[in-house]
């Protein structure tokens, strides 16, 4: 009667039993690392089985408790966590820590194993391709396509009733445009003409989150249990219409690509004397490469898409949300607003950012506090030696952004807003590799120069036009990790006009 149970738990004790035989020269390396006892196949995973705010103090608990290096185990996977700056350093430098780790198998099911999931050949030939869109001379063309998109998102904002809203849901369609006739290449009118644009803005948050529970709750990561879930449905919806979206972008730049005769071809892929040709999107440099299958071509435009539009809309309203939340910091940065920009609601440059140190500083305190990658995994492929410890071949290095952030032995008063960490004589005080927002080494960010350009023209528009005010305050706010930080919250802001629109 119960032999079906009987084989189900002797098949589990052997493949425990042989996976413990072929590791065990990385199980006994393990033991003398600190951390928390782990249980037979399971190991500390029941740790992160709580709500998604009990994550980070999980995490910060494991921390103050084993220290700056410390062991868990996710099933058979072993997990070092390392949160002292020079050893992080190292080790997101090394060519031993170039893979990512196994959990990025969750983000890979929907971005494929490209530029945000993957690693390896793939993931190198596919950022070289993408890598000019991504420099200073193609940022700086980028300008007048932000600056046209903020007029459409100050328009709505000035046509608005004076009641507290969230920012964010107005945000995210500015820096989707803005991605998708940079970037992607298309024009306004493809643009607002794409399928399902709006549904994707919407629901990739939901797929993040989708992605972040399968990474830690070790019961969706057995594929016949995540197949009978309302996640693997809502993820079949959500691929499907993830795939229509980005089938009809390829197909604009391909039918573009088609409409040019060879001359004007061979001048479209001739560089200028910076060695950037900025007529050419992302998706062109894909598509003249042939060197993307058509499963590839749709993911990595989704992922280029994705990783720009809300990333950068999250940042925008977290920076909008600190100046309601702290008035003082507001008419700071303000002030150096109108210093520069005047009385006049006009388009923003580049030299006008590099006028705005306050911005800076604001800009780096919401990525200390909010970092687009929370933590990062990267599989140890050779023994790596630490000062006082050594990481086996076969493990997984964890890169704790979020609590290094916030470590009380590198910031004073942590969790409190302060721009001021980030004036010069702050800065030279404290060990640079504490504050890594955009990783360290070669798979850092690669949308780190023109996240931060959207983000700032964005935040100036909108701040030299209004004073922002919030019925909460910042003790309200409640975070959590789901591949990013995010607000529970939601970004709840009220807009005050400073002055008439006419200027008097």
């Amino acid at each position: 009667m119960y032999w079906p149970l009987y084989i189900i738990v002797g098949a589990l004790i052997t493949f425990w039993l042989l996976w413990r035989y072929k590791n065990r020269r990385m199980i006994e390396m393990a033991k003398k690392l600190p951390g928390p006892r782990a249980l037979p196949l399971l190991g500390n995973a029941l740790l992160f089985m709580g709500q998604p705010e009990e994550f980070t103090r999980v995490l910060k608990d494991l921390i103050a408790e084993y220290g700056s290096v410390l062991k868990f185990w996710l099933g058979p996977d072993l997990n070092i966590l390392v949160s002292d700056p020079d050893d992080l350093k190292l080790l997101l430098a090394s060519t031993k820590t170039s893979v990512k780790g196994p959990q990025y198998k969750y983000m890979a099911d929907v971005l494929g194993g490209g530029i945000l999931s993957g690693s390896g050949p793939t993931w190198r030939k596919h950022r070289k391709i993408a890598t000019p869109n991504y420099g200073k001379r193609a940022i700086e063309s980028y300008s007048e396509v932000f600056n046209r998109e903020v007029d459409i998102l100050m328009e709505k904002l000035r046509s608005m009733s004076r009641e507290q809203f969230d920012v964010y849901t107005h945000i995210v369609k500015t820096t989707s445009h803005a991605v998708c006739q940079t970037l992607m290449g298309l024009t306004k009118e493809q643009t607002q003409n794409l399928p399902y644009i709006q549904k994707v803005i919407d629901d990739s948050p939901n797929m993040y989150d989708l992605v972040f529970r399968r990474m830690t709750k070790w019961y969706l990561q057995i594929e016949p249990v995540f197949w009978m879930s309302s996640d693997h449905y809502e993820l079949k919806n959500f691929l499907k219409i993830m795939g229509d979206f980005s089938e009809a972008i390829l197909l604009h730049r391909a039918e573009r690509l088609k409409t040019l005769e060879d001359s004007k071809r061979d001048l479209m892929n001739r560089e200028d004397d910076a060695g950037v040709n900025t007529q050419l999107s992302v998706i062109d440099r894909f598509l003249l490469s042939q060197e993307l299958n058509k499963e590839e071509l749709v993911t990595e435009t989704f992922t280029i898409f994705t990783s720009s539009q809300e990333a950068s809309a999250k940042i925008s309203s977290y920076i909008l949300l600190m100046m309601a939340y702290h008035p003082k910091c507001q008419e700071k940065l303000y002030a150096e607003i109108k210093s520069v920009i005047g009385e006049q609601d006009r388009n923003v440059t580049d030299e006008d950012f590099k006028r705005m140190p306050y911005l800076e500083m604001v800009f780096k305190e919401v990525l200390r506090l909010f970092p687009i990658g929370a933590a990062l995994q990267r599989t140890i492929h050779e023994d790596v030696s630490l000062s006082n410890y050594t990481l086996p071949a076969g493990c997984s290095l964890v890169a704790p952004i979020y609590h290094l952030h916030r470590d009380p032995r590198f910031w004073s008063d942590p969790d409190l807003f302060d721009p001021e960490r980030f004036n010069p004589e702050n800065v030279k005080k404290r060990n640079p590799n504490c504050y890594i927002p955009f990783s360290l080494g070669p798979m850092d960010c690669l949308g780190r120069f023109f996240g931060t350009k959207l983000v700032k023209t964005i935040c100036v528009r909108v701040l030299r036009e209004f004073e922002l005010t919030s019925t909460e305050t910042y003790d309200d706010l409640r975070v959590i990790i789901s591949i990013s930080v995010v607000s529970m919250n939601g970004y709840p802001i009220m807009l005050n006009p400073r002055k008439k629109i006419n200027g008097t």
